[in-house]
């Protein structure tokens, strides 16, 4: 066959593909033709068609795919909100609340109730609480120089102290005086010197002391007086608690200075210091129409100038025995004094003092 006739069947099949024998019509492209076969014709010129422009009024999240922009802006306040506001579907109030697994169980109500009613008994009892123990205080304060009985927990005229803690004065009378302790009577001396039985108006002798508090203890110190008796934070004792003769008791050794003439100084070193605090006996002295003139002034350096009167009876006494240099005397310039034999230590010099009768 001639090259030219081949030439143009191939062409003819290339451009008009034969139908199958069956003669159905000519079916769509084949699923086994390549990609190739099925991309869109390309114009000869190899041109591409432009793209169209983006259109500048869209907004800047669509034009950049950033999504929805949010529904609150950072430079505003967020809406007000409040579970008490929320609305259910059907309008109902407190739907949050309602919802709550904790609350919409059964009995949920009831819990909440109930731990509403505890929490309001409980303020209530703290106030009750505050009130009572504000009004038991109050009934316990004591007007200023009147303490009560130390079984009942009061306070002074401070506020602060507990009874007997203040500053009082103990007004007594000199009763009895005795003077063995020494060969020369007269180097003993008891202040005010007149007994009650020599002169009720003249026996008067007060003591000013300081009664103090610390760790539920009481102690007593002296302060400048005429009985050349000085003592610090000497601890007080009670004695006889709940009975009549209920009282606090102290006793400490001082070195008692006299006088007994003049430029010549007296040591009865060793002399004991016994005093009783009665917190229930009544005190009869002093009585209607008895001067105060021998009273001493309290010490200007002592914390307080108020020193309120001790309003039950009180004791006093010092007591010193006989022995070697039982006392010591000396005379400015001259040095010891002689003169004295010692006496026996059962000798007793004494001052005994108090503000009841016996």
């Amino acid at each position: 066959m001639p090259s030219s006739l081949v030439a143009s069947r191939d062409f003819v099949n290339l451009r008009f593909p034969r139908h199958s024998n069956n003669g159905s019509k000519r079916s769509g492209p084949s699923s086994t033709q390549s990609p190739a076969a099925r991309l869109s014709i390309i114009e000869e010129d190899g041109a591409v068609p432009p793209m169209p422009p983006k259109a500048h009024h869209r907004p800047f999240h669509r034009r950049w795919n950033l999504g929805d922009p949010p529904s609150i802006s950072f430079e505003n306040s967020p809406p007000n909100y409040s579970v008490w506001d929320t609305t259910g579907p059907k309008g109902e109030k407190l739907a949050e609340v309602r919802n709550n697994k904790h609350i919409a169980r059964r009995g949920g109500w009831k819990r909440i109730c109930l731990i509403a009613l505890l929490t309001l008994g409980v303020i209530v009892a703290l106030v009750v609480g505050l009130v009572v123990g504000l009004r038991k205080k109050t009934s316990n304060h004591v007007a200023p120089g009147w303490p009560q009985s130390p079984g009942n927990d009061t306070s002074a005229s401070n506020g602060t102290t507990t009874f007997p803690a203040g500053s009082y004065t103990f007004t007594t009378y000199l009763d009895t005086v005795r003077t063995d302790c020494s060969s020369q009577v007269q180097y003993w001396s008891c202040y005010p010197n007149p007994t009650i039985a020599e002169s009720s108006s003249q026996a008067m002798a007060n003591f000013t002391w300081i009664i103090t508090e610390s760790e539920d203890r009481f102690s007593i110190s002296s302060t400048e007086n005429p009985f050349s008796i000085v003592f610090d934070s000497t601890m007080l004792v009670m004695l006889d608690p709940g009975t009549d003769d209920e009282r606090y008791q102290f006793t400490t050794s001082v070195d008692k200075v006299t006088i007994p003439s003049i430029g010549v100084n007296c040591f009865f070193n060793g002399t004991v210091l016994e005093g009783n605090l009665y917190t229930k006996k009544a005190q009869n002295y002093p009585r209607s129409g008895t001067t105060t003139s021998s009273a001493p002034t309290p010490s200007t350096s002592t914390p307080s100038d108020d020193f309120r009167p001790w309003p039950y009876a009180v004791d006093v006494r010092q007591t010193v025995g006989g022995g070697q240099s039982v006392p010591e005397c000396f005379k400015k310039g001259d040095g010891i004094v002689d003169g004295t034999t010692p006496r026996p230590a059962s000798s007793m010099c004494s001052c005994e003092y108090k503000n009841f009768d016996s």
